[in-house]
């Protein structure tokens, strides 16, 4: 496998979540898990609650879309990363339920950004 195909599939194993999660907000297709009384899940309520997961939703649909698209895969992964890290981060500490997905995203994530000509234009002296 090419690293660009890793890239190009990597980005639709993250863009699709993220692209649902934002849909499934709006139209609440799916219910949110019940709570367990965790840390964790009463921190989700109050996100739902309290209207931070409308913004949440409006930044995951805009990162989804950006995703999909090859221009600009690279930057929506870079930019999702520090999400995904705190996600991972969040679960590890608070509702460990969660940590399997959240590696999986972790990994995935990864895979977007882990192109070397990419990092290399990334980090690259600018020509002026």
């Amino acid at each position: 496998m090419t690293m660009r195909t890793l890239q190009t599939v990597s980005a639709l194993l993250l863009a699709v979540p993220l692209v649902g999660s934002a849909v499934n907000h709006v139209f609440q297709w799916f219910a949110p898990p019940a709570s367990d009384g965790s840390r964790g899940a009463q921190m989700w309520q109050l996100i739902r609650e309290g209207g931070l997961m409308d913004w949440l939703a409006v930044g995951h649909l805009a990162l989804g879309i950006m995703l999909l698209i090859p221009r600009t895969r690279f930057a929506a992964g870079l930019m999702q990363l520090p999400i995904t890290i705190g996600i991972f981060a969040f679960n590890v500490t608070m509702f460990p339920r969660g940590i399997p997905l959240a590696l999986g995203m972790l990994a995935v994530n990864l895979g977007v950004v882990v192109q070397p000509r990419d990092l290399r234009r990334l980090i690259a002296p600018s020509g002026g």
